[in-house]
């Protein structure tokens, strides 16, 4: 039996969560349960683009859940759906969400609480950890959990724009969904509001003005859990060379001149802006362009780690005092400082 995680209130602040939806009514109810049981103080804001009869069923439903604060609002399909719902968000802080990944709301109060305290940082999150259910429960909402990653992200803490954004590009990971202060959120759908939510160029946009919004923190606890399955919207992956024919229409220079706008009002002129926007393009293009396949040999650090760790394995004292000096980052793991974060997730989705 599943019980109620009671999480203080007290000092907590309250981020506003964004969640564009369509034809996906089951797993938006699996989130505002998960939200309930967790007793989360984050105020949700939905973007609909369901067809009538899954709509019906989400708005049917949301009154049932007396202890949280819903938004709801339809929005047609295709275009970014957050532009109309940003009007009716009240907090200072907000992040987007997958309608079908679930977050730790303690680890989001502290990003935000984090965010308040720094003003030079843009984005805040927890670590991330992907997921993938058992073949049969794969595309559900409720099953055994088959595969976790390890946690996943990190900070980017460079004060130079320009170091940042290579930095952010060397590490490669995803800092989409992550806090972030509404008004970067509202400078964002101003810029993607006609574009297509999966497509490469809000892609380019919305990862631009994170990086350039201020520094990325990462805490060190788990903050959000991405369920993957075939039932995540398809992105719009084009190749390289449309990529870069892209960057010659006048669709590109509109987001180009409103993307230098929001870098100039970091206090840095309009040419040094475009200089900064290049970069970030032949980054992004960078993901694209043609690679050869590398063989590397496994070395014998690593060969010699596992074999300490085997051998550790065998010996409860040793073990115990090992992990007690090195936590290891399996989740899966008592002994992970994200174990118990993550329990309460992977119990409320076998529990059904």
């Amino acid at each position: 039996m599943l019980k109620l995680y009671n999480i203080s209130e007290t000092n907590k602040m309250k981020v506003a969560i964004l969640i564009p939806t369509m034809n996906r009514p089951d797993f938006m109810l699996r989130q505002f349960k998960f939200c309930e049981l967790m007793n989360s103080p984050h105020p949700i804001y939905i973007s609909d683009s369901s067809n009538p009869g899954n709509s019906e069923k989400l708005k049917q439903n949301i009154n049932k859940f007396k202890n949280l604060n819903i938004t709801y609002q339809w929005a047609p399909p295709g275009k970014d759906p957050l532009y109309s719902l940003l009007p009716l968000v009240k907090e200072k802080y907000c992040m987007r969400m997958g309608d079908d990944d679930l977050m730790i709301p303690d680890t989001i109060s502290e990003c935000a609480d984090f965010l308040e305290n720094n003003p030079d940082y843009g984005t805040c999150m927890g670590k991330q950890v992907n997921i993938r259910l058992r073949p049969e429960d794969y595309d559900k909402p409720y099953g055994i959990v088959a595969k976790q990653t390890v946690p996943l992200g990190g900070s980017i803490e460079d004060d130079d724009i320009f170091s940042r954004v290579k930095s952010f590009w060397s590490k490669s990971f995803y800092i989409c969904f992550t806090v972030k202060r509404t008004e970067v959120e509202k400078s964002i759908c101003d810029l993607t509001k006609n574009l297509s939510l999966a497509g490469n160029m809000t892609e380019f946009l919305v990862l631009s003005i994170l990086i350039t919004s201020g520094k990325s923190k990462s805490l060190d606890k788990l903050g959000y859990i991405m369920q993957i399955s075939n039932i995540r919207y398809a992105f719009d992956r084009s190749s390289y060379s449309d990529i870069q024919l892209s960057s010659n229409s006048e669709q590109w220079r509109i987001c180009e001149e409103g993307l230098s706008e929001i870098i100039q009002k970091k206090g840095i002129s309009r040419e040094e802006s475009f200089k900064i926007i290049k970069e970030l393009h032949k980054f992004y293009l960078g993901q694209y362009s043609p690679k050869t396949d590398a063989v590397h040999a496994p070395g014998k650090r690593l060969s010699q780690i596992k074999k300490l760790r085997y051998f550790i394995a065998r010996l409860p004292f040793l073990k115990t005092v090992y992990y007690k000096l090195n936590p290891p980052v399996y989740v899966t793991r008592p002994e992970s400082r994200y174990y118990e974060d993550y329990k309460k997730v992977k119990d409320f989705l076998e529990s059904r």
